[in-house]
């Protein structure tokens, strides 16, 4: 039920129909995650990939300034090796402004992250518990950089969590994604 409901605020919030709608488009990209504690690294990063959608809507007149909103898939965790790791899938809604420089942009913003899944192996077996479970919900801020080049986007955001997802742990990652406007 609250997938449901999450699905249905997404969509709300990604296909509101604005007489100021600026545009809209799909992104996708490569995302190493990291998990954190007390500002130690837990293990390695996680590589994977991250898809979604996004719209641009303008605050004001002109295009200085827009509100950046969308849906995402991605993963989140960390990986010792392969027998060690622990990966979460998230559905995220980033919430941003946007400005412009000529046809670079720079964006700063958060995203609600919702767990969809998780998987914790220690030694090849399965070790999840309702006790180690990490936190169904997490909030990290982004800040991100791109260039636009006809319909294209190259961009590079940097998420940072502020909540403690599981004893502690707090989750960041990096983005490097190509976007196409449509």
């Amino acid at each position: 039920m609250r997938v449901f409901v999450l699905g249905i605020v997404a969509c709300l919030l990604f296909l509101g129909i604005e007489a100021n709608a600026q545009g809209f488009g799909v992104r996708s990209g490569y995302q190493v995650a990291y998990t954190n504690n007390n500002g130690n690294r837990i293990g390695d990063g996680l590589g994977h990939f991250y898809l979604g959608a996004f719209r641009n809507n303008k605050l004001g007149i002109g295009s200085l300034l827009m509100l950046h909103t969308g849906v995402e898939y991605m993963q989140k965790g960390h990986r010792t090796d392969d027998a060690n790791f622990r990966k979460m899938d998230y559905l995220s809604i980033p919430v941003g402004l946007r400005t412009k420089f000529g046809p670079m942009f720079a964006q700063v913003g958060v995203n609600g992250n919702f767990k969809l899944s998780e998987t914790y192996e220690v030694n090849g077996s399965d070790a999840l518990t309702s006790s180690n479970e990490t936190n169904s919900f997490d909030l990290p801020a982004h800040i991100g950089l791109g260039i636009k080049v006809l319909i294209f986007e190259l961009e590079a955001r940097y998420h940072q969590g502020f909540l403690d997802v599981n004893d502690g742990n707090k989750n960041s990652y990096l983005q490097i994604g190509l976007a196409i406007g449509l």
